[in-house]
């Protein structure tokens, strides 16, 4: 048993080792790990949102060089010349080929992505399309109407293309005025919207593998996308039915139901919302199959748009994955190295200790003492040469403690056997105070009186008395308090208890003369004892309503029968019992006539100052104040409710002296 005690030791002594080299290791490398996540996480949401805010200035700049090459043609004087023709007149005048010939000149700016005959102008209500007369109306379009209405060079939503399947539209208008500033039509511009589409497109991979930009409109719709063109026109939650189909009429999303048109991405949603306080977010994209991703979000200047540029969390991060494997096979090292030693180390640590651990067997198998080290030194030289000064104080160390713990256990025996003596004593006397109490079916033998007691020790045995006795029509009420608990208080209540009953029954009435007499008896018992305990002591006599107190205890509460509470200080009716011979020049008596309804409270200090947690005392104020507010109540509920109120005052905090309540009520 003793040697694999030791040989335990050796392992954990391999633990020690390993624990003082890799945990450092570990908190060092935890530490780093994060620091390093942290710097990566930042430096890759501000490539983000550089590159969001890159890509948006990319959009903005198409839209504004547009913007303004409509603007610049709106102004030129052969649209304007023409629209000022009357309308019956434009064909046959040679200002319509000046304006045709520009609007010419202003689709072959961009062959590519302005859409064939694009251009045309239109004056009034209706559309006057030059040399295209069978075209639609569009003069009630938004990318007609808002010029007219704002004099300002306008480009609408995203649209898709009424005429041809799966093309889709952005439209370019500006005023075209006369001389004095008045609009005679909107000039209209036409552009395969496939180039916003090309512009988020170009910019994927910018910040780095796997990254790529996100057009979202107003209504978090993806207008464009760089990593999956399929969720064009998706929006990122599912939308109001009421608002997909105004969409759908306008033209800016294909027909379909709600689930076919979106995803459900609620966390993008709200991040959208707060991208002006918060620009960067990561949570889940549909198109990096719901990893988790890090978001910029940048808005545009011209449009309710806001690009988006986005990167899986787990490419950025990628180098702590390297740094994570590089700790481990660090760790693995170290930790290899360090076993060897340790094992080493414990191994010529432990050898001495079993020798040790044996020669200590056999010295409190022999019950041998300190002279078996001289033996053991005479007969076993090289052990001696091979062991440390330390080991041998050890040794002689077990060797003291043995004989030292075989005294200490045949004094615990003498000492356990002497508690036995006592807690029997205790419990004696514990007993005999329990007997002697007054019983419920006494006081409810008590005419005129409703009576309710309570007393609770804080040790085995209290020093708190009360007593209700009734001999002859004399009703005599006590309530004391021995300083001190244990064995000697509780002896002490009971000699109380005794002379005071063998004077009421011996028809002692005089106050004065039956505590003078009872304080002689206790006080020659307590030189006898050799005891410098006493007695605080209160007697009443009640007969026929009428109550005489006399004797010094804490303050009598005096109670009316509408709930108002007196309080009689007793400090002046008697002196401490046992503490002098002669007390019969201290004794003084206070009477009081009690009406129906009208009663007493007697208690100890226990009660009073008894603890809570925050050391507050539960105090004589709150004691008066649960009378007062329960007098209309029994005797008896009296008492439960004034316990109940000071045990939850005390909780679970220790309770350090005894407690006793005492409640008369005048029938």
């Amino acid at each position: 048993m003793w040697n694999s005690r030791l040989y335990s030791l050796r392992t954990k002594l391999i633990l020690a080792f390993l624990t003082v080299a890799l945990i450092p290791l570990l908190i060092l490398a935890f530490s780093n790990i994060q620091d390093t996540r942290s710097k990566l996480i930042s430096s890759a949401n501000q490539s983000l949102l550089a590159a969001a805010s890159q890509t948006a200035g990319s959009i903005d700049t198409f839209i504004n060089t547009n913007l303004n090459a409509v603007r610049v043609e709106a102004i030129l004087p052969g649209l304007s010349k023409y629209l000022e023709l009357p309308e019956g007149e434009r064909s046959r005048r040679t200002d319509e080929a000046i304006a045709g010939t520009t609007l010419l000149s202003l689709s072959r700016k961009d062959s590519v992505n302005i859409l064939p005959t694009p251009c045309w102008i239109c004056a009034g209500k209706t559309s006057s399309i030059l040399s295209r007369p069978t075209l639609e109306d569009e003069s009630q379009r938004d990318y007609f109407q808002q010029p007219l209405k704002t004099g300002y060079p306008y480009v609408s939503a995203i649209r898709l293309s009424d005429r041809v399947p799966g093309q889709v539209n952005l439209y370019f208008s500006s005023p075209v005025r006369d001389a004095t500033g008045k609009i005679l039509g909107i000039l209209r511009v036409c552009y395969n919207a496939t180039v916003i589409q090309q512009l988020v497109t170009r910019q994927s991979d910018v910040v780095g593998p796997q990254s790529f930009a996100v057009l979202l409109d107003e209504n978090a719709i993806r207008l464009a996308n760089g990593k999956d063109s399929a969720l064009t026109f998706k929006s990122v939650v599912p939308l109001d039915p009421g608002l997909l189909k105004q969409l759908q009429a306008d033209g800016r999303l294909p027909q379909g139901t709600t689930a076919e048109l979106s995803t459900n991405l609620p966390a993008l949603k709200q991040g959208l919302d707060n991208a002006t306080t918060q620009p960067v977010l990561t949570t889940q994209l549909v198109e990096t199959g719901n990893r988790a991703t890090a978001i910029a979000i940048a808005p545009l200047k011209n449009q309710p748009w806001s690009v988006l540029f986005t990167q899986p969390q787990a490419v950025f991060l990628a180098p702590i994955q390297s740094q994570i494997q590089s700790v481990l096979l660090l760790s693995a090292l170290i930790a290899s190295g360090v076993t060897i030693v340790a094992v080493i180390t414990a191994r010529l640590l432990t050898k001495p200790l079993i020798q040790l651990t044996a020669e200590v067997s056999q010295a409190i198998a022999s019950d041998e003492s300190i002279s078996l080290i001289t033996q053991l030194e005479q007969s076993h030289p090289e052990t001696v040469r091979t062991k440390t000064r330390e080991i041998w104080d050890l040794q002689r160390s077990f060797i003291r403690m043995k004989n030292s713990l075989i005294e200490n256990w045949q004094q615990l025996e003498t000492k356990n056997a002497e508690n036995l003596r006592m807690a029997t004593e205790l419990e004696v006397t514990q007993q005999l105070q329990s007997m002697l109490l007054p019983k419920p079916s006494e006081l409810s033998q008590i005419e005129g009186l409703d009576i309710a007691s309570f007393m609770e020790p804080a040790t085995e045995v209290g020093g708190d008395y009360y007593d209700v006795l009734q001999h002859n029509g004399h009703v005599k009420i006590g309530i004391g308090d021995v300083t001190g608990h244990g064995l000697e208080s509780g002896v002490l209540m009971l000699m109380v208890q005794t002379a005071v009953k063998t004077l009421l029954e011996s028809d002692q009435a005089d106050p004065k003369q039956f505590l003078s007499i009872l304080n002689r008896v206790i006080y020659d018992n307590l030189r006898r004892m050799n005891c410098n305990k006493n007695v605080t002591l209160a007697l009443l006599d009640y007969r026929q309503g009428t109550l005489r107190l006399s004797g010094q205890h804490e303050e009598m509460l005096l109670i009316r029968c509408n709930g108002e509470v007196e309080r009689i200080d007793t400090i002046d009716l008697g002196f401490p019992i046992g503490l002098e011979a002669e007390i019969a020049d201290f004794i003084a008596q206070f009477e009081v006539q009690l009406c129906s309804g009208d009663g007493i409270v007697l208690y100890t200090d226990g009660l009073t100052e008894a603890e809570n947690k925050n050391n507050v005392l539960y105090g004589l104020e709150r004691l008066c104040q649960t009378i007062s507010q329960n007098w209309h109540r029994t005797a008896n509920e009296i008492c439960q409710v004034v316990v109940e109120d000071v045990e939850q005052h005390i909780g679970k905090h220790k309770v350090y002296d005894d407690i006793t309540l005492l409640v008369l009520k005048q029938k």
